[in-house]
């Protein structure tokens, strides 16, 4: 089983079927007009789970169990809330400039 890596630029959800957070970290990043790719990950959790939350945690250096599994050009920022913590601090720094 190949599991698809994050994207290399934009943001990346891993997500799976029937997940309320999920569908509101999409919302939240259309709503500040930001890119993102959507991997759907039931065939991996069905076809092999420990693999996929092995290769998540290599991702991401940390053991992260819960969808969503967002990543930001390769790095790993964690679910809803940790997306909206993130994506005040990017907003707030481009204010800056």
């Amino acid at each position: 089983m190949e599991i698809e890596k994050p994207a290399l630029h934009d943001f990346t959800i891993y997500s799976k079927s029937g997940c309320i957070n999920c569908r509101k970290v999409k919302d939240l990043l259309k709503t500040k007009n930001k890119k993102w790719v959507v991997i759907d990950c039931d065939d991996y959790l069905l076809e092999d789970k420990q693999l996929f939350l092995t290769f998540i945690q290599n991702y991401s250096t940390i053991e992260w169990k819960t969808f969503p599994m967002v990543f930001h050009n390769e790095k790993f920022i964690g679910g809803i809330e940790e997306t909206k913590d993130y994506l005040e601090k990017i907003i707030d720094f481009s204010d800056e400039f």
